[in-house]
């Protein structure tokens, strides 16, 4: 199985590079389904927020479109599902919660943190 980058990821999202939302756009059709990593995911929130300006809901609605995406196969779409949920329903950015879903898919809470924000979620301590 092939696998893309963060960089694909973004121009197959945001098509703002039209002859490298093509070259994308080839190399998923022909070695599909191709895996994006957990940290891609990461990075590719981050980067749409910081960078182009999304808000979070709009964010939410661009990940939860990739994990219905045949072409794509998500690292442990189950786990980025709970985060998006969680991140949904709290102030903590996104990453914060995919780390909270992690440790609690783990069985290993608390997770201890010296975030607010991140403490006031359930599973997490202040520390």
């Amino acid at each position: 199985m092939a696998a893309i980058d963060t960089n694909v990821l973004v121009r197959l999202v945001t098509r703002d590079d039209a002859a490298q939302a093509e070259k994308a756009d080839v190399f998923v059709t022909k070695h599909q389904p191709v895996l994006v990593t957990q940290l891609s995911v990461l990075e590719l929130v981050w980067v749409l927020m910081s960078s182009y300006g999304m808000g979070k809901a709009k964010v939410i609605q661009v990940v939860r479109a990739l994990l219905e995406m045949a072409e794509l196969d998500l690292e442990r779409p189950a786990l980025l599902e709970a985060a998006l949920e969680t991140w949904e329903g709290a102030k903590a950015d996104f990453a914060d919660c995919f780390i909270l879903e992690t440790v609690k898919a783990a069985s290993e809470t608390p997770l201890g943190a010296f975030d607010a924000t991140l403490a006031k979620l359930e599973g997490c301590k202040r520390l």
